[in-house]
């Protein structure tokens, strides 16, 4: 579109910018996203560095505790060696200790000590431990001993004593003399502080604390109901993480909570001395509330930036709106393929150019489409005549099949109207049916024009070549589509047939429908083996064979087409070549 020389066009950018910068909407949002960033990044680490401490600091609670108590138990084991030592001949500071009282010194109602067995390397000494432990509790304290008495310290798997309502851990160190073990002592050992320490972390209602073991069971919890079902939080992310391997590891993931995916930072630590993971976490959303309430006024602000931008906006495009709809409009026909749609250029600015630009590719546009459509019908007619020469040469090899392709893809298409295929469908059924029998480019023509009834063998041989069909044209991959009816149009609806033995709804629609076809084009000529029939009783024969060898609605299909006159037999096809 040309212009007058000397005319100012206005620029519709400068009109755009002006909005904006009057309502100054981008530095009200760029500003508020790097506060906000600024603020979540300092949130974060921050929440990352308590997690962390929280998880570390009870990790080291259950260390300590561990620890403690084994040295305890290392201290009571010298004492004995030397009692041992020391003790005259022929007595046992062993046996000698359940009457000392010595157990009851550490077995005290404050001390974390729930059960203490000091014996012997026959297993004979003093033992101090509350009535009604659990099979597995004494099964696991016996284990103990026995191994503690081979020379080797033992620490245990966590436990919940029910009879005193507290959780415990095995512990078993064994008491070396200058000839070897000479005892050992065990010890049932509280931790009772650990879970009160768990169960404060979680007191805030913010965060959640719990200790698991390597197979993600939850061991101690902040939630009393959780402590005490010790449910399996395999599924948890940070769990699965510390299954893989027991490190140190603070991060963001989604749980599972009450249905819902939340967002959680948490943190787990793992313990040492037991294989054990303290995990502490919280959810995001409470973690960043500061931040979610500035984007919320963040939210507010623009909004109101944007009303304003709105309004100042419809005053400002009030005249450029009309033309740019009228453009809108006519693209909308185009892209609903009438190509023929043209605008009208009035304006001389930016948008007059782009309606002349748009005058311009509309006509450049029609007449490429044009130009395609003629090629996509020279092609596609190209392709059908390409198919039915080969379909041809195949049928050449047998004067007694001479057009025998071209009918049966005739017959398809009657069957495949009748049951109301799409045209794609109806394309890939007259292809297949086509080239149903070009796997006979692989068959000895000796058995093909074999006058005569085939040899089991040469039945064989003559039985591969719908395969070889589908071999032939796997590598065209646009005719993918198509192998189906060529592989299947032998197997039967009741099974049997060949060459995969399918059956039913496993046999492709296009195989079912070309199998029809090819049955009634071969007892409707004359072959070597047999006359041409009458119409009406090949269609009675093949409804007869409905739910044996062919699909019933394929059968029912091809009566009507027979029926309605769409699939009839001429004269001139019946005699031989």
């Amino acid at each position: 579109m040309s212009t007058r020389p000397g005319l100012r066009r206005p620029r519709l950018l400068w009109t755009l910018l002006g909005v904006m910068i009057v309502v100054a909407v981008v530095p009200l949002i760029v500003s508020h996203y790097f506060l906000i960033g600024i603020n979540r990044d300092s949130l974060e680490t921050l929440e990352k560095k308590y997690l962390t401490r929280s998880a570390v600091g009870i990790s080291g609670d259950v260390e300590n505790l561990v620890t403690s108590y084994n040295q305890q138990l290392r201290k009571i084991a010298g004492g004995m060696k030397i009692s041992s030592a020391l003790a005259p001949e022929g007595s046992d500071p062993f046996t000698e200790s359940s009457q000392t009282g010595l157990i009851s010194t550490y077995t005290t109602a404050d001390n974390d000590l729930l059960a203490l067995r000091i014996v012997n390397k026959a297993g004979q000494g003093a033992a101090a431990q509350p009535a009604g432990l659990s099979q597995e509790v004494s099964k696991e304290l016996d284990t103990a001993l026995t191994l503690a008495l081979q020379g080797q310290p033992y620490i245990g798997s966590f436990h919940h004593i029910e009879v005193v309502n507290q959780p415990a851990i095995v512990l078993a160190v064994p008491i070396e003399g200058d000839d070897g073990v000479i005892g050992a002592v065990e010890a049932l050992v509280s931790l009772r502080k650990v879970s009160e320490r768990v169960q404060e972390e979680g007191k805030s209602g913010d965060v959640t604390a719990f200790i698991v073991d390597r197979g993600g069971q939850v061991l101690m919890h902040s939630s009393p109901t959780l402590n005490v079902d010790r449910p399996d939080f395999s599924s948890n992310r940070i769990v699965e993480e510390f299954k893989k391997a027991p490190v140190r590891l603070t991060q963001s993931y989604e749980k599972n909570v009450d249905g819902e995916m939340v967002e959680m930072l948490g943190t787990v630590a793992p313990v040492a001395s037991v294989d054990w993971g303290v995990v502490v976490e919280k959810e995001q959303s409470r973690a960043f509330a500061s931040v979610d309430k500035m984007i919320l006024r963040t939210v507010q602000w623009t909004a109101f930036a944007i009303a304003l931008a709105a309004l100042l906006g419809t005053l400002f495009a009030t005249g450029i709106s009309r033309p740019i709809r009228a453009l809108v409009e006519k693209t909308q026909e185009i892209a609903g393929g009438n190509y023929q749609q043209r605008v009208e250029v009035k304006a001389r600015n930016e948008i007059g150019d782009l309606g002349h630009n748009f005058n311009l590719m509309s006509e450049e546009i029609e007449k490429a489409i044009e130009q395609l459509k003629k090629a996509a019908s020279e092609n596609q007619l190209l392709f059908i005549n390409a198919v039915r020469m080969l379909a041809a040469a195949i049928d050449a090899k047998d004067p007694y099949t001479r057009g025998h392709s071209e009918r049966v893809a005739r017959y398809s298409i009657a069957i495949g109207k009748q049951l109301q295929l799409s045209a794609l469908e109806m394309r890939n059924l007259r292809i297949s049916a086509l080239l149903h029998d070009v796997g006979k480019i692989g068959i000895d023509d000796r058995i093909l024009r074999k006058p005569g009834a085939l040899s089991d063998d040469e039945f064989e041989i003559m039985k591969s070549h719908p395969a070889k069909g589908a071999a032939i044209m796997s590598g065209v991959a646009q005719l993918i589509d198509i192998i189906p009816g060529m592989k299947y149009h032998h197997e039967r609806w009741a099974g049997g047939g060949y060459p995969e033995n399918l059956q039913g709804e496993m046999i492709p629609m296009q195989a079912r429908i070309v199998a029809v076809a090819d049955t009634f084009d071969a007892m409707t000529t004359n072959r070597p083996y047999q006359k041409a029939m009458d119409l009406s009783y090949v269609v009675e024969k093949i409804r007869e064979l409905a739910g044996n060898r062919y699909d019933p609605r394929v059968v029912e299909a091809f009566a009507s087409a027979v029926k309605a006159g769409e699939i009839t037999v001429e004269d001139q096809i019946r005699g031989a070549a």
